[in-house]
């Protein structure tokens, strides 16, 4: 059943294009992130010894995963009461909010990085036996720098809170990867092939972050409270406890999404040794430059998802639910398949010994594939958590970690690679598939629109019918695969563009007149009730 409804109602929906400005603003910090984040993969893998790439990657999975566990949740706390504060005009209580959330985070990670000091040499006869020599050295300097990483998550989330992803992208998108990879390639230049000296290139980065996102942070909330001219409030035990209430299962849920991203390579160094946790994080890299898009975008509309469901609009909510749906689906579906197709042949960018006799490849298939669906699913957990249920999350995303850790130990020590893959599929279509029946039983919420629909059939004709189709008749010849992937393009946009306003794209004539919310003269949008 469809109804006609205007794609512009509501305070939060009334301006498109300010929310594709913004969109746009975070893709191209998404885009410098992960061309830096491939292009270090492809300097470490290409420039170092397979075992000391795999040392690397597999330390930075232990590093992130640890800055979740001490982040304890409160990035999303911070950005979900912060958007509160704002609708309803509390900016007194905003220096209560981020003083309740930066104290535990930092004597969390504090303890976390001495625990990481001293466990140093355990985790190595543990996790990497076959490691070469200064692992433990890396170590205790990924643990020096865990504090730094996770204070600044709090204090960029901050600028989330208040409206603003600019903080995000500059620090997490811009600076510091940009840095991370000119430290390395500065490594390699000099001739410094150690594990610590990686280390360093990659930490050092995250040091600077920390002040740019305290000063900016502090600039933030200033300004937000001389416009509200409300009184400065001190925290009380019952901002304590509402905060930590919301955060606390968000903290486990923060743990188990990375532990989902990165636990993967972890075990596959413990179970299979550093040269295959290095052949497995080359292999799924594609995969991680198609998730920034989607988080860049979830940053984007976090703040707006917890404005509009506080104010019970969720006819709103759902409207931009299914229009950043849409627009995931046509950014992100044409690089998933094209990485199903071509996925092999873009494995030689890493150099020699990373094709993996087709298992590369095979992956690739594997990942890419769930990711179509999981993208079809829209920013499904940033909803669920915008509309409160923190705790259903954290026990959803546990029962796909949990799956994962399963299956991985399972099917790593037979089939390598390939079984991390299988394993990580199916928890991702358990952590996406599962909140979006919640959110749809609960309040009527789904991604899928019209607009949606047609994204989806464009990329499939373009992305994989038309690549398929030239591989038929010219061969696997990699120059076919490139014309073919050039004219897919061009026909891509094409179809994009004549069917921008199904696509609910009408914002793009903003990015040019910023003061003017082209949305109100754009026709009626056709959603579909579910």
């Amino acid at each position: 059943m469809s109804v006609t409804a205007p794609a512009h109602a509501g305070a939060y929906g009334a301006d498109r294009g300010r929310v594709m400005r913004s969109s746009l603003f975070n893709l191209v910090g998404a885009g410098v992130s992960a061309l830096a984040g491939l292009a270090l993969t492809v300097v470490v893998t290409r420039g170092f010894d397979a075992s000391v790439a795999g040392v690397l990657f597999t330390l930075t999975s232990v590093f992130l995963i640890l800055s979740a566990a001490a982040l304890l949740g409160a990035e999303t706390g911070v950005v979900y009461l912060l958007a509160q504060q704002r609708v309803r005009e509390e900016t007194g209580k905003i220096r209560a909010t981020v003083r309740i959330a930066t104290i535990p985070v930092v004597v969390a990670s504090i303890v976390l990085a001495v625990g990481l000091w001293f466990a140093a040499p355990w985790l190595v006869d543990i996790m990497l036996p076959d490691a070469p020599a200064g692992t433990v050295a890396a170590i205790r300097v990924f643990g020096v720098f865990l504090p730094t990483s996770t204070i600044t998550g709090v204090h960029l989330a901050v600028g989330r809170g208040l409206g603003t992803t600019r903080p995000n992208v500059m620090v997490m998108r811009v600076l510091r990867p940009g840095l991370q990879l000119l430290g390395v390639v500065a490594v390699l230049i000099a001739g410094w092939t150690s594990s610590v000296a990686l280390a360093l290139a990659w930490s050092l980065p995250y040091a600077l972050g920390l002040v740019v996102a305290v000063l900016w942070s502090a600039k933030l909330r200033r300004k937000a409270e001389r416009s509200g001219k409300q009184p400065v409030e001190a925290p009380t035990r019952e901002d304590w406890g509402r905060f930590w209430r919301y955060a606390s299962p968000r903290a486990g849920t923060g743990l188990a999404q990375l532990a989902l991203q990165r636990l993967d390579v972890v075990l596959m160094a413990a179970l299979r040794g550093p040269v295959d946790a290095a052949l497995y994080t080359a292999a799924t890299r594609f995969l991680v430059i198609g998730q920034l898009g989607g988080q860049a975008l979830g940053q984007t509309v976090q703040h707006r998802f917890s404005g509009l469901l506080a104010q019970n609009q969720h006819d709103e909510a759902n409207r931009l639910y299914q229009m950043t749906t849409t627009w995931l689906i046509a950014l992100i579906w044409p690089f998933y398949l094209t990485w199903a197709i071509f996925g092999g042949q873009l494995m030689t960018v890493f150099g020699q010994g990373y094709t993996a006799g087709g298992d590369a490849g095979v992956v690739g298939i594997v990942l890419s594939l769930t990711m179509l669906v999981a993208t079809a699913c829209g920013m499904v957990s940033t909803v669920q958590e915008m509309a409160g249920h923190t705790g259903v999350a954290f026990f959803q995303t546990m029962l796909a970690l949990v799956v994962n850790v399963v299956l991985n130990i399972v099917l790593i020590p037979s089939y390598g690679i390939v079984g991390a893959a299988i394993a990580w599929s199916t928890a991702l279509l358990i952590k996406n598939l599962l909140p979006l029946v919640q959110l749809q039983r609960r309040h009527g919420l789904s991604p899928l629109c019209r607009g949606g629909f047609v994204a989806m059939a464009a990329a499939v004709a373009c992305y994989a019918a038309l690549p398929l189709l030239a591989r038929a008749l010219f061969g696997d010849h990699p120059l076919v695969g490139v014309a073919s992937v050039l004219v897919a393009t061009v026909a891509y946009l094409a179809v994009v563009w004549r069917c921008r306003h199904v696509l609910q794209l009408a914002g793009l004539r903003a990015l040019r007149r910023r003061g003017k919310t082209p949305a109100q003269t754009s026709p009626p949008v056709e959603t579909l009730v579910p």
